[in-house]
């Protein structure tokens, strides 16, 4: 199975010394994708911390392949968008596009974020950011 991570994960993997979720990530899926909305704020959230943002874009690009904007990706973005928001339930724009990326490639989104349960088909991996 494939999977697709969500920058909390990212977060959760590189910055909060979860070496023991790195490898279970790298072990339990076939591949990793990483949509290139999650590179962008990975890679800021170094850059506002006065951090090299391109040592950890590096680092992602290592761990698995970038998903680009592509035209299915846009509709299946739109798709999700319009449903969340006709339930009244949206979320994140940046979020749109991983869930959009998940369904896409039929793969399980790796999260911390919950409103993503809200995204109907979407195979979810909700960890615990808690150690």
């Amino acid at each position: 199975m494939k999977a697709v991570l969500d920058t909390s994960a990212i977060i959760e993997a590189f910055d909060r010394g979860r070496s023991d979720l790195l490898r279970e990530l790298v072990e339990s899926y076939e591949e990793l994708l990483i949509p290139w909305v999650v590179v962008y704020e990975y890679t800021m959230g170094h850059r506002l911390l006065g951090r090299d943002p391109w040592a950890r874009k590096q680092a992602l690009e290592e761990l698995g392949s970038i998903v680009w904007m592509e035209q299915g990706l846009l509709l299946k973005a739109q798709e999700v968008d319009v449903e969340l928001r006709r339930k009244g339930r949206p979320i994140p724009f940046s979020d749109v596009l991983v869930a959009a990326a998940a369904l896409i490639f039929d793969a399980e989104l790796v999260t911390l974020d919950e409103h993503f349960k809200e995204v109907e088909g979407l195979k979810l991996r909700l960890l615990d950011g808690r150690r």
